[in-house]
């Protein structure tokens, strides 16, 4: 039943009953220290009277002569009742002043008492007081008791206040705690308010900050603005990932499906299939080689397994490009290799040499003709470092940060001569990651492009 109610109606409840049950703890507890303390006065009194009574006794040698007791009107205590007995092989009622007969007393219990000592008994509705002494070698013990219609009159006093005040306070909590529960949670009625206009087709609305007190709502807010802002970047990334990849996908299909057309129209020589089917297979590589990078890019594991340790730096080098310098020849560009010494890492050997051969193929497509590509390493306290060097085009400063994203080409007016699929660089980027390594590009328009790999030695 509680968990369908809101959070205010939850709050409000909750709060009723820990104030109620405070409430029945404190009463019950005023209850009890006012039983005792008013049980604590009356048994005082009880204790004057009869102390009063027995130095009265003990100053007359012979009981005979003792007056009638006038505690009563002396101390103005109401009711009082006051019995001498005398204690010898029986219990004798010497002297009795409205004693009520109903009050018990056990002659082997009485005879056990100890002299001079004053005993508190209740035996309902009566709250009883003995002392026994001694006169003339013979035992008395004096009895004074009252009703407990004092402690019952100012316990029921007590009550009636309470049922009468209790209710009050509840009501005056009840509305106040309503109230701070309204003034508490109306700033978390807006944000709900504000989030319910906020849609993905348009995320860039932010909630309204309207105090700067760093209190939990406005971290809260902060942080439900920082997560709008987080979405709105990825969802933009999702749309322009999905719009690039849908095109680097759609313009093989339509070239593939171009070249079948034609072949179509009349009939041709095997040469010319031939031709035909080679550039459909072309572009079907293409294909493959897009979806190949994108489902690595999907790929949500961030750790490596199987890691080859001691990875040899200069073998890494050579290996990646003596792969690419039958490309390289293509495109009339040099491949240079400066080994400066034996350095070793730790981490995946085929991955790294897929991202270093994608930064090297991107230097040689991108480099003049008849230029060269270095490719050199050497390492300083901090880092050991893979440095790829040509003499191209270079990139701008603003497009510097965009090279690492997927689809994302320089030239954007380029065709796809070169056979890429504007992945190669992300993908490089996310291997680089995955060893806890960085790579930094420096690069000047017309002056060529400086990309480095830094392995951290620790």
């Amino acid at each position: 039943m509680m968990n369908k109610l809101s959070i205010k109606k939850k709050l409000l409840v909750y709060g009723f009953l820990i104030q109620l049950s405070i409430l029945i703890v404190f009463s019950f507890s005023l209850h009890k220290a006012l039983e005792i303390s008013t049980l604590d006065k009356v048994e005082s009194t009880l204790k004057v009277i009869i102390l009063d009574i027995a130095d009265d006794i003990l100053e007359h040698d012979d009981i005979e002569d003792l007056k009638d007791f006038d505690e009563e009107k002396e101390y103005k205590f109401e009711p009082l009742y006051i019995r001498l007995l005398k204690i010898d092989t029986k219990i004798e009622s010497i002297k009795s002043i409205k004693f009520p007969k109903d009050i018990k007393k056990d002659f082997n219990t009485l005879k056990k008492y100890n002299t001079d000592t004053i005993i508190f008994e209740v035996q309902e509705p009566y709250i009883i007081s003995r002392l026994k002494f001694e006169l003339n070698n013979i035992d008395y013990i004096v009895e004074v008791a009252t009703t407990n219609d004092t402690l019952n009159s100012t316990l029921e006093n007590l009550l009636y206040i309470l049922l009468f005040i209790i209710p009050i306070i509840l009501i005056f909590a009840t509305l106040g705690g309503y109230f701070l529960i309204y003034k508490s949670l109306s700033p978390i009625a807006k944000i709900i308010k504000d989030l319910k206009n906020i849609h993905a087709m348009d995320l860039s609305k932010r909630l309204e900050i309207t105090n700067n007190n760093n209190d939990e709502i406005y971290i809260l807010t902060k942080e439900i603005n920082s997560l709008l802002t987080r979405l709105e970047l990825s969802f933009e990334k999702i749309s322009q990932f999905s719009s690039d990849a849908s095109h680097e996908l759609k313009t093989p299909l339509t070239i593939i499906r171009g070249e079948i057309e034609i072949s179509l129209r009349k009939d041709r020589s095997s040469l010319e299939y031939k031709e035909t089917l080679n550039n459909c297979l072309d572009e079907v590589l293409i294909i493959q080689q897009t979806i190949d990078d994108l489902l690595f890019l999907a790929k949500s594991k961030n750790h490596l397994e199987d890691i080859e340790r001691e990875i040899y730096v200069d073998e890494l080098i050579l290996e990646a490009g003596k792969e690419l310098e039958s490309f390289a020849k293509i495109k009339n560009i040099n491949i240079k290799y400066e080994i400066n010494e034996a350095t070793h890492i730790s981490g995946h050997s085929k991955l790294l040499k897929i991202a270093l051969k994608n930064i090297i193929k991107n230097a040689i497509i991108f480099s003049y003709k008849d230029s060269n590509v270095t490719i050199k390493n050497y390492s300083n306290e901090e880092y050991i470092i893979i440095n790829v060097k040509d003499r191209g085009i270079g990139i701008s400063l603003n497009e510097q940060k965009k090279v690492f994203e997927k689809f994302y080409r320089t030239d954007k007016s380029r065709n796809k001569d070169s056979g890429g699929t504007g992945l190669g660089l992300a993908i490089s980027k996310k291997i680089i990651d995955m060893h806890n390594a960085k790579i930094v590009i420096t690069s000047e328009e017309g002056n060529g492009t400086e990309v480095e790999i830094l392995f951290p030695k620790s």
